[in-house]
């Protein structure tokens, strides 16, 4: 094989993933227009209420100076990670659409839309904070320090891409576990410590909160905002393990569905 073929594949795939992603977009701004305000109804929403009933409840605040900050820096994430893994598992599955055009594949279809929930996402966040910031409700919502939140956002990208790989094959063995893994992912908000420090956390509960990847990528995300935010149990080779484990499982999975439907 030339080594020149490698490159111009690349080169062939990128520009496919480009085009879908700009179709997604423009998809997006027309009938699917209101499924995008949704997901952004959606965090708000789960942001507010939980910042209610916790303010109702006089909640100590544990770090910081504002209960919305620090519940607004545990739930996105953690509902980056429930959309990103729904919809690239949703994408393999009507990527029907795309597939008849030449070189292109449900996976290429499904980079595409995660890339474009990345780029909701990142904006979103980026809104977020900085009117929380400007209605004067936080003084630590511009992060000091952006390089654990970018690590954060691009391996939980990748993560959860992954977590959407390996759900589209068990899906297609076992339907109802798209439904399972709905509800698994809303209950995340309380497995990943979103409500809480997990260093501050009885021991026999710290370390079974632990296991869980999602703590580790909220703890990350909360480190840009923080200087002060306890890391004794953060582990950013855990989950980078994790992620690389799950990229390299689900894209294998992904190539023994692609080659069963090609059978049919």
């Amino acid at each position: 094989m030339s080594m020149g073929v490698i490159p111009v594949g690349i080169s062939r795939q990128l520009r496919i993933v480009s085009a879908l992603t700009i179709r997604e977009v423009r998809l997006r701004n027309s009938k699917h227009a209101f499924g995008q305000l949704f997901d952004l109804l959606e965090a708000i929403v789960f942001i507010v209420i939980h910042w209610a009933i916790f303010t109702f409840m006089h909640r100590h605040l544990l770090i910081g100076d504002s209960l919305l900050l620090f519940i607004s820096t545990g739930i996105l994430p953690v509902l980056f990670f429930r959309t990103i893994s729904i919809k690239t598992a949703s994408a393999l599955e009507a990527a029907k659409s795309v597939t008849s055009i030449p070189y292109v594949e449900a996976l290429d279809y499904s980079l595409a839309r995660s890339f474009v929930e990345l780029l909701s996402f990142t904006m979103m966040f980026g809104l977020g904070f900085v009117m929380i910031y400007a209605l004067g409700l936080s003084r630590f919502a511009i992060p000091y320090d952006f390089t654990p939140i970018i690590v954060s956002i691009l391996m939980l990208t990748v993560f959860s891409f992954g977590i959407g790989l390996v759900n589209s094959f068990i899906t297609f063995l076992f339907h109802p576990w798209k439904l399972f893994w709905g509800f698994f992912s809303r209950v995340q908000i309380f497995l990943s410590a979103v409500f809480f420090i997990p260093e501050y956390m009885p021991p026999e509960l710290r370390n079974i909160v632990a296991y869980n990847p999602m703590m580790h990528f909220v703890s990350l995300f909360r480190t840009g905002f923080y200087p002060t935010y306890p890391t004794h149990l953060l582990s950013v080779t855990y989950i980078g393990c994790w992620t690389v484990v799950l990229l390299i499982v689900g894209l294998a999975l992904e190539r023994v569905l692609r080659n069963h439907r090609a059978g049919y």
